[in-house]
Formats: C-alpha cells, sequence, structure tokens
C-alpha cells in the first residue's frame, strides 16, 4: 500500500542537538546560572547557587516523572519546574513561572544543526507528493513552539504539514495516541504512515502500536539491543529513506 505521509523525529534524525548524555547535566547547570535570576524573582531562597542547581535541576525528571514518561504520558516543563521549586518552598506565580521556563529554555535553541541531507530529502520528498509531519518528545515536554522555532531557525518549518510535540500533548511516543494524533492532523489512515526516527523504543515501537510502517534512523550503524522492536527498514541517511518511499 502507497505511504501517504511521513511522521519525522526531530532530535538526532532531521536535526543534531549534540550528545544526548548532554541533558542531564545540563539541567542542573542551567539552574546554577539562573541562581540570580530566581533571587531576583523571589528573594532570598535560603540557600547557595549550587544547592539550588541541583535540588530544582534534579527535580525537573524525578522517578515520579520517568514513570509518567514511560506510561506514555506527557506532563508539561512548567507543571515541572513548579513542583521542582516547591520542593525549596517557593510557589511561583504564573508570570515569574514563564521567565523562568523561558531562560532555561534559550540556550538550547542555539545547539540543533540540519544533518547536511536534511533539507535536500526532505525537498525531495514533497516532490514525490507525500505529506511530511515532525513527532517529536521535547527534552522534558517542554512547548512545542520552542522546538518548532527550531525547524523555523534551519529553513525547514514550512516544508512540514503537522508539529506534534510532547509539551503540546496529553502523550509522548511510543504511546500510539501520540502517533495517531499525527495521522489525523494530516487526515491519513495509520497503515499509510511512515515513522522514521532513531530511537527504537519510542519511534519504532510507537510506530508499531499504531499500525504504521516505521524507519530506524540509525546514522551510526549501531546494533539494535536485544528485544527492541523491530523496523521495517533501517537507514543511514535520509536519502535513504526517500528511496525507501519512492519504492512505495
Amino acid at each position: 500500500m502507497p505511504l501517504r505521509a511521513i511522521l519525522f523525529d526531530l532530535g538526532q534524525t532531521l536535526l543534531d542537538y549534540g550528545p544526548q548524555s548532554r541533558w542531564p547535566e545540563f539541567r542542573i547547570r542551567r539552574m546554577v546560572e539562573l541562581y540570580p535570576l530566581a533571587c531576583e524573582l523571589w528573594g532570598e531562597l535560603g540557600m547557595e547557587a549550587a544547592e539550588f542547581g541541583q535540588v530544582v535541576g534534579a527535580g525537573l525528571q524525578t522517578d515520579q516523572f520517568r514513570a509518567i514518561e514511560h506510561s506514555g504520558l506527557s506532563l508539561p516543563f512548567a507543571r515541572r519546574m513548579r513542583e521542582a521549586l516547591a520542593a525549596i518552598g517557593v510557589e511561583p506565580e504564573d508570570g515569574a513561572l514563564h521567565r523562568l521556563v523561558e531562560a532555561f529554555n534559550e540556550p538550547i535553541r542555539s545547539w540543533p544543526q540540519a544533518y547536511p541531507d536534511t533539507k535536500p530529502s526532505l525537498h525531495r520528498l514533497r516532490a514525490l507528493g507525500v505529506k511530511l509531519a515532525v513527532i517529536t518528545n521535547a527534552p522534558w515536554d517542554t512547548p512545542g513552539r520552542m522546538l518548532y522555532s527550531d525547524l523555523e531557525r534551519s529553513g525547514m518549518a514550512h516544508l512540514f504539514e503537522a508539529f506534534v510535540a510532547s509539551g503540546d500533548v496529553p502523550w509522548r511516543k511510543p504511546n500510539p495516541e501520540f502517533m495517531w494524533a499525527a495521522a489525523r492532523s494530516l487526515a491519513c489512515p495509520p497503515e499509510r504512515c511512515l515513522v522514521v526516527g532513531d530511537n527504537l523504543m519510542a519511534d519504532i515501537g510507537g510506530a508499531r502500536a499504531a499500525g504504521m510502517r516505521s524507519v530506524w534512523m540509525n546514522r551510526s550503524g549501531a546494533v539494535a539491543p536485544p528485544g527492541s522492536p523491530a523496523p521495517d527498514w533501517v537507514a543511514r541517511s535520509l536519502e535513504e529513506v526517500v528511496r525507501i518511499v519512492a519504492q512505495g
């Protein structure tokens, strides 16, 4: 059955966000950097910057939050930040919380770089007549508009007809509801959709759960861990994805 739509993961598939190990240490470091802003917003906090960074940074991704993620549900970043601040006795008003959330995410916007084959491949796929969407588990379920702005800066946002981020919907990959939401936005039945992503559990597992075909974007030639969801195809580049789609 010919494919009508392609649902692309964003990070490490279309855009390179750098080493993924950067995320845990970034949370702590960034909250240390934001200690002066927090003091400006809420006055004396009763702790030094290092302790503030450790407690609040770690509070953005607790075991409880991970369990929610693993259940396939999203947890908006503002709620995470509010609960992390509550652990140090701060109950922020919405305006102050918004300032801290925006400041926290600002450095990340300088990280992403499009892979050399991303834009040419997307144009070729559009020429084949398929619809394109982005499906992304935003880090800590940050607002989708932040990640969409990464596409805009890369000059590729206009190539997509839909953008679904876990910070904007109640689900995360591999929850099939997440995948179905993207398919509905393209008015395309699941069986005519192809999911392309680098994460076997989230992208390939989500595709299988949703009744969609999938391509594992394996740029590094990694070996799949035993028991991982099996993709329909494996690709080392987006150019290979174009050939898969062109062959039907």
